[in-house]
């Protein structure tokens, strides 16, 4: 009898795909995270201008040109949105806060650096501050996830410039608490100094001056940096979006 011949197998699912097959995924992967960035940033700029209140899902849609029913394929819903917008475009600042304070060589240098970039950043874009500031309101476990964020990176520069004095100021359970004092101060000079009116200014040398030796003098370290070294940030005025009036009843919806 003449030898059977080998029976045919289905291709295992776990094959190594064609190269043209995984080139489309691939292609597919970074066509679907461009998308979701694209969503992001309308979001970021729609509550901007509108606020959360008036960040509807066909506005984000808009915005970012997709399909009404593609914003489904990345957000379950508004409040999905609404909870990973305020940490993704945080993750965004501590990347170019985290380049610029590289290689500080003092604790007052790292936090010089980081106030800088911290206040170019939100200049550049100035619809994170209504983001963060009304997050709290509509997105509190947002709101949360993004000061705890923002504090990890901090927490660890601030303890290797503090390993270096010879008697630390403070121990490390009480960094936590600082750090917040801190980031409560940043973000209070912004509102007090730098809004104003429909525009968002950078920090004044005077005023980067003077949060520098409150800084110095609270931590215990030396100000080593000359008032001439402190430079006016790059950034320039940026018109804040106007807050919208309420809608009044049979006016029409731009």
């Amino acid at each position: 009898m003449p030898p059977r011949k080998a029976k045919a197998t289905a291709p295992s699912d776990e094959q190594e795909p064609s190269p043209g097959r995984r080139r489309r995924s691939e292609a597919q992967v970074q066509k679907n995270e461009e998308t979701r960035a694209r969503l992001l940033n309308a979001a970021a700029r729609v509550i901007g201008k509108y606020g959360y209140a008036g960040c509807s899902i066909a506005r984000v849609a808009a915005r970012a040109k997709v399909a009404h029913g593609t914003f489904y394929l990345h957000f379950k819903s508004q409040q999905d949105l609404f909870d990973q917008l305020l940490p993704a475009l945080g993750a965004e600042m501590l990347e170019v806060i985290g380049k610029a304070v590289r290689d500080s060589k003092s604790l007052i240098e790292l936090e010089h650096r980081g106030l800088v970039a911290n206040f170019d950043y939100l200049v550049q874009h100035p619809y994170l501050h209504r983001v963060t500031s009304e997050a709290e309101l509509y997105a509190p476990v947002a709101y949360r996830q993004y000061f705890e964020e923002l504090a990890k990176p901090y927490k660890k520069s601030l303890r290797r410039s503090m390993a270096a004095q010879s008697q630390p100021a403070f121990s490390e359970d009480q960094l936590d608490a600082v750090i917040s004092m801190l980031l409560g101060a940043r973000y209070y000079l912004l509102t007090r100094f730098c809004v104003e009116g429909n525009s968002l200014k950078p920090l004044t040398p005077e005023l980067t001056q003077t949060y520098l030796r409150f800084v110095a003098e609270g931590l215990g370290v030396k100000l080593d940096m000359p008032a001439e070294a402190i430079a006016a940030p790059a950034a320039e005025v940026v018109p804040l979006a106007p807050r919208r009036k309420r809608k009044v009843a049979g006016q029409g919806d731009d």
